[in-house]
């Protein structure tokens, strides 16, 4: 027998990888709603495994709890995980091909209104935890390098739909203020406006651009 015929085959069963990834799922959730409601800090193990009804094991095997922080917000900021762009999504590739102007703006207006809603308590055990372990620090540099990125295909496809924009790094710097989560949390969340508000002040934002 040859060293190819001795060694054994790998089994992947379909059934079994589709619970494991629905189990992560639930423990990504899981992570976003302790994280949001308690902070990185005050935040263990145990408590995002009992929030998704699994062991701690079960999370531990996951990641440890810098890892989950980055994955949750992924997920729930795009909808799925990974460190690739919002542009290579599939929630990016369909804003970015999208036929008009209006189409566009409406488009870019609606993700970052449900993203930040949906990220708001959890932007802040992230940015806090940045603070404190570089590991983390290194992946929201990488975000933020990643939204630059993001923002300024945005704007070439403003542009390219008509956007009267003179300036496109400008425009670029300016919109990535506008749409951050910072600013959500400055205008609904302190300042009290209603979701409705805050899309329309976006609108006005992106046309004075």
């Amino acid at each position: 027998m040859n060293a190819e015929t001795r060694q054994p085959r790998a089994y992947r069963s379909p059934l079994r990888s589709r619970q494991a990834a629905e189990t992560r799922d639930r423990i990504l959730d899981a992570a976003a709603t302790r994280f949001a409601a308690d902070g990185y800090g005050r935040t263990t193990l145990a408590a995002i495994a009992e929030q998704a009804g699994v062991s701690v094991e079960t999370v531990q095997a996951n990641g440890p709890k810098r890892a989950l922080l980055v994955a949750s917000f992924e997920r729930a900021f795009t909808g799925d995980e990974g460190s690739h762009q919002i542009a290579e999504r599939e929630v990016g590739r369909q804003i970015l091909a999208t036929p008009d102007l209006a189409t566009m703006r409406a488009g870019i207006i609606g993700f970052v209104v449900a993203a930040n809603e949906r990220t708001a308590g959890l932007w802040r055990a992230y940015v806090s935890a940045a603070d404190s372990d570089p590991a983390v620090r290194a992946t929201l540099d990488d975000m933020y390098g990643r939204r630059r990125n993001d923002v300024t295909a945005a704007v070439a496809g403003l542009v390219s739909r008509g956007a009267p924009i003179t300036d496109p790094a400008r425009a670029a710097d300016v919109l990535s203020f506008v749409l951050s989560p910072e600013g959500y949390e400055q205008l609904v969340l302190r300042s009290g406006w209603s979701s409705a508000a805050y899309a329309a002040w976006l609108d006005e934002a992106i046309a004075a651009l």
